[in-house]
């Protein structure tokens, strides 16, 4: 039996390494799946968000968008410039954290295991929250091209994510268990069930 308490486990890695596949693979295995792109795409839904985007970036038509729309809105004017890309950091990042940390409160109670899954969990500063924190590796190459493929952007614009998020190293450096992204999803899956096998045991009373 698991002990009567919450667990939060972190699941990251850099943009386009698997941690959203990953967190999918122990779904059913947890009591619930927080995810910082969920929590960003709710953001770009909010007006006083949209009104934020739209006098930041003095694009007034922003606020007329719907999600998807200022999705590919930002994607086309802020990956190939940081001063851009910095205004949208300053308008999201504080509200995903506070979002975030109300979140992981939440987890908190009841019994079982929770996942806070994103990319951004170290950058953020939010790593705190977890009690185990994952990290899933692989190389920049790869996460571009799987990035490339997903967004529809050019690969270099992708490899720009990775230039400013933290090395993947430093990550896996401060992590609790890492899993390997080089080979198939199997292999992937394989190794989070283990990871979480392991957790679970941890928590056996």
């Amino acid at each position: 039996m698991i002990k009567d308490r919450g667990c939060i486990v972190g699941i990251t890695g850099n943009s386009g390494c698997g941690q959203s596949t990953a967190a999918s693979f122990v779904a059913e295995h947890c009591a619930g799946v927080c995810s910082l792109d969920t929590i960003g795409h709710r953001l770009l839904n909010k007006r006083y968000v949209q009104r934020d985007l739209a006098d930041g970036f003095s694009n007034r038509s922003m606020q007329a968008m719907d999600e998807s729309e200022i999705r590919s809105e930002l994607r086309s004017i802020v990956f190939d410039d940081p001063q851009k890309m910095a205004i949208l950091n300053s308008i999201l990042h504080p509200r995903m954290v506070r979002w975030a940390s109300i979140s992981a409160e939440l987890m908190k109670y009841g019994k079982g295991i929770k996942v806070l899954e994103g990319a951004l969990i170290y950058e953020l500063k939010i790593d705190r929250y977890p009690d185990y924190m994952i990290v899933i590796e692989d190389t920049a190459e790869r996460c571009a091209e799987r990035i490339a493929a997903r967004d529809d952007i050019p690969v270099e614009y992708a490899l720009k994510r990775w230039d400013r998020q933290f090395p993947i190293d430093a990550k896996v450096e401060r992590a609790d268990y890492v899993v390997h992204n080089t080979r198939d999803m199997d292999y992937m899956k394989q190794q989070i069930l283990t990871i979480f096998g392991d957790i679970e045991n941890r928590l056996l009373i």
